[in-house]
């Protein structure tokens, strides 16, 4: 029996067919979305774990179309309870090294690996996969992630190992993808409503802080360093807000009625700033000035009307709420000010970046060389994340040199001209969030925080997969789906 046989056999049984259904719907990520938020409550993160790891699995066996690995990607962020987080920020539990909870982590990453070893395989069996220019550059990408701080004397083992994550992680899901996408008039409208429900789930778990959490206002003034959420801190939550905030103007876009999603879309840009996050509120601001001008330049008629006056009617809001509660606003945002003025040692950071460089111009000092303990706290609990120069073209500068600036200048630049090759609306969409995503990483260095590592790897691969696409949803007609 060949390859070809034993997966239609699989593709066609009827539970395949009904787990396939049921992850290309629109109740998967509503199902997800419940389930993350219910277990982070309950702080029952093994359940979590076990949720994703059976979807990835039933998904790599069953799903021709890989498309919804971006939702599981999403939610990977936001999968420790604050109950049970490792980190001093939290209750600082041992909860993961448990043997009983170790064990079944360590069963159900196995198994769920072990699917997408055989769907990898595969895909190269079958010809599925095809080299591209672009892997070409993450290639070499990766390779100098792998490079990072080599012959320093300051030189660690572990520069290593987190340059093979890294690098697995941008060649893995990149080949994964590209290999398993069906591009449809349907396909950005999932991903879309991923990143919403996402929202919905984070702007639950701040409406809660603030209306849980003590100490976390006091005399008007937020003591920002107590908004963790077992998973991350302020910076964290404030990144994914950022990348949340295209989803909603896109449908709006996309949708008849669409003016309904750009409240939620101005909502989303509002909430980001009560993340108390700066560079998130850099970003806000970039994605909604971006997303408000291709709205009002996309839609035509009596809904370019009412979007222009829901959005002028949120600067007004916004204004008068400052401009009546002037004094409380000022206390309110006062930290933030004040930091945005120092910059949190961000330039003696970028100073010490390029001073690591100098020493060790060719391949940097290593992810986990040039001792910046003093100057970034790094992941608490999560020892493997590396101190980072909170700037990404410095980070590759200082920590994998000229090799690895280069590398990536490269990458970046095969990102860019994939987007002109074929700009159509939906890859606009993509390239406002990748855009807002590396806008907020030039203030940190999310794209090598692991899982929005694979977020990143996922839109990339998504913008080449519909690279040569026709023009979906040309603006002239819009979908009532």
């Amino acid at each position: 029996m060949n390859l070809d046989t034993i997966s239609e056999k699989i593709e066609n049984s009827q539970t395949a067919t009904a787990i396939r259904e049921f992850i290309g719907s629109k109740f998967f990520p509503v199902v997800t979305a419940l389930v993350i938020l219910i277990c982070y409550y309950l702080g029952w993160d093994v359940v979590t774990i076990w949720y994703l790891g059976f979807v990835a699995t039933a998904m790599f066996i069953t799903c021709r179309d890989l498309t919804p690995v971006l939702a599981l990607f999403l939610f990977m962020h936001i999968i420790i309870s604050f109950k049970n987080s490792p980190s001093p920020l939290g209750e600082q539990s041992d909860y993961f090294l448990r043997p009983e909870i170790l064990g079944q982590i360590i069963a159900v990453i196995s198994v769920a690996v072990i699917a997408l070893v055989v769907r990898v395989w595969y895909n190269i069996a079958t010809k599925a996969f095809k080299p591209s220019p672009m892997l070409f550059g993450i290639c070499a990408f990766s390779a100098a992630l792998l490079l990072n701080g080599a012959f320093s004397s300051e030189y660690d083992p572990l520069n290593l190992l987190y340059g093979v994550f890294l690098s697995a992680m941008f060649i893995g899901v990149f080949m994964l993808l590209t290999s398993n996408v069906e591009i449809t008039d349907t396909t950005f409208e999932k991903i879309a409503f991923y990143f919403i429900c996402l929202f919905v789930v984070l702007a639950s778990e701040l409406f809660v802080a603030y209306m849980t959490y003590d100490g976390l206002i006091v005399d008007g003034k937020v003591i920002r360093s107590k908004l963790f959420f077992g998973w991350g801190m302020y910076n964290n939550m404030g990144m994914l807000f950022c990348v949340c905030t295209p989803a909603s103007f896109y449908m709006a876009i996309r949708k008849r009625h669409g003016w309904i999603y750009t409240i939620v879309g101005l909502l989303n840009v509002a909430v980001t700033f009560f993340t108390m996050s700066r560079q998130s509120m850099i970003g806000a601001a970039v994605a909604g000035i971006a997303c408000v001008i291709w709205l009002l330049c996309s839609v035509k008629g009596i809904e370019r009307s009412i979007n222009a006056v829901l959005i002028a009617l949120a600067a007004v809001v916004v204004l008068a709420c400052i401009l009546g509660m002037w004094d409380e606003f000022i206390i309110y945002f006062n930290s933030v000010g004040d930091n945005f003025e120092t910059g949190s040692g961000r330039l003696i950071l970028w100073e010490r970046a390029f001073k690591n460089f100098l020493d060790y111009p060719v391949f940097g000092v290593g992810f986990f060389g040039g001792n910046i303990d003093d100057l970034d706290p790094g992941f608490a609990g999560l020892e493997i994340i590396p101190r980072m120069y909170h700037n990404t073209f410095m980070q590759m500068l200082g920590g994998c040199g000229i090799v690895g600036l280069i590398a990536y200048i490269v990458h970046r630049l095969q990102t860019i001209w994939s987007f002109i090759k074929n700009i159509t609306r939906e890859r606009i969409f993509l390239a406002i969030i990748l855009g807002v995503f590396l806008t907020v990483c030039l203030l940190d260095n999310h794209i090598f925080y692991l899982f929005p590592t694979l977020m990143y790897t996922a839109l990339v691969a998504l913008l080449y997969a519909s690279e040569k696409t026709g023009k979906i949803g040309d603006g002239k007609t819009k979908s009532t789906k």
